[in-house]
């Protein structure tokens, strides 16, 4: 499972969540220009100031309609929506020229949020010649009638030229910036992918000596983790999840290491005192577990500690309902259904439609409900994996 990709999808839509939230503050912002204009301290034309306030409103609700509500992200999207901005501010800056002369720099600033060179090179190479266009657009509609911006001259030399230089400096700190943050991301994409496939291959190794331990298990850690990630896709959980939860399946009973093997492979019923120690498996896979770094770790200590759990608190510890952990009930009901058609030393194996029938009869009782049903639906996969990892 690759994480890198995941960690920088998640930053873009956190950028586009800011973006969308900064453009709702800009709205405000236009607004009070509006309010200041009616109150007599700006001097604006009022057609041209509420036409322009009007399209604002429209233009800086747009990424809050695609981010927030239609929950749409996507790169074209995001080019579409820094376009906008750049129309949006040669717009202001062409009719409320002085008034909002910070806005010629707003698409670029808010390109830095993806932290991302592309962004910021492509904001810059639509701005410049925005820029241009907005000081003559303002020059012929008269909206700065001081000296030197009422002659065409003065507006190049005085308007366009210093604006420009202003902005090509601010594109290189943005430029250096971004790809600073970039590279530092990338960076810890990368040991967060090293991070879990460091855990994933001491997980894989453990559970390979879990298998070693008893001759009779075979391959059933590996069934376990297929039939865990089936019952997580089904129950809506998305791809990681279901990875993380799988993976950690395995090692549900990693505790066992520490019970004798002439228990854990004595032929018949073991005597009361012989299951107390049986028991402690879920104990000694806690204690084992629990001080490991890691999320995948932490999620194995839960499916070890709990997955002998029942649903209406009949388990080892007593724990019942949503007091277990859902990647343990996942686990419970994998686990019973595996050890159901596996060979033992005290049983032969069960058929599976024997197996789906006291499952299917412990819904609500031992195993919870939606595990069960998850597990209906996909009987047929079960079945499945049981063919591809047959015991030796």
């Amino acid at each position: 499972m690759n994480f890198s990709e995941k960690i920088i999808r998640e930053y873009r839509e956190t950028a586009d969540k800011r973006l969308a939230f900064v453009c709702r503050l800009m709205i405000g912002f236009m607004l009070l220009v509006a309010l200041l204009n009616v109150l007599g301290i700006f001097k604006i034309a009022p057609l041209p100031l509420y036409l322009t306030v009007a399209v604002s409103v429209f233009d800086f609700f747009l990424p809050t309609l695609f981010y927030n509500i239609l929950k749409v992200r996507s790169t074209k999207l995001r080019y579409f929506i820094l376009a906008i901005l750049v129309f949006q501010s040669g717009l202001q800056y062409a009719t409320l020229s002085y008034h909002t002369i910070i806005m010629l720099v707003f698409p670029l600033v808010m390109s830095c949020l993806y932290n991302e060179r592309k962004y910021v090179i492509y904001t810059a190479v639509l701005s410049l010649p925005m820029i241009v266009i907005s000081h003559l657009i303002a020059f012929d509609l008269k909206v700065v009638p001081d000296e030197p911006l009422v002659t065409l001259k003065g507006t190049v030399l005085y308007g366009i030229v210093p604006r420009s230089i202003e902005f090509f400096a601010v594109v290189i700190l943005c430029f250096f910036i971004s790809a600073r943050i970039e590279k530092l991301i990338k960076t810890l994409a990368d040991k967060n992918d090293e991070l879990y496939a460091d855990q994933e291959n001491l997980i894989l190794s453990l559970s390979q000596i879990i298998e070693n331990k008893s001759e009779n298990t075979g391959q059933h850690v590996k069934r376990v983790s297929e039939y865990t990630a089936v019952l997580c896709k089904s129950l809506g959980y998305n791809d990681e999840e279901s990875w993380k939860i799988s993976l950690a399946a395995m090692m549900h009973d990693v505790g066992k290491l520490m019970v004798p093997e002439s228990i854990l492979e004595k032929p018949g019923k073991l005597t009361t005192e012989e299951f107390e120690i049986v028991k402690k498996h879920i104990t000694y896979g806690k204690q084992m577990l629990e001080t490991s770094p890691g999320e995948l770790f932490h999620i194995s200590t839960e499916i070890a500690h709990q997955h002998h759990e029942k649903w209406d608190g009949t388990g080892y510890m007593g724990m019942k309902g949503e007091e277990i952990a859902n990647c343990a009930r996942c686990v419970a009901l994998a686990d019973v259904f595996d050890a159901l058609v596996s060979r033992r030393a005290y049983k032969a194996p069960w058929t599976p439609e024997e197996a789906y029938a006291e499952i299917v009869s412990q819904r609500g009782k031992q195993f919870d409900p939606d595990v069960v049903d998850a597990f209906v639906q996909n009987f047929e996969k079960f079945k499945e994996i049981v063919k591809r990892y047959p015991d030796e």
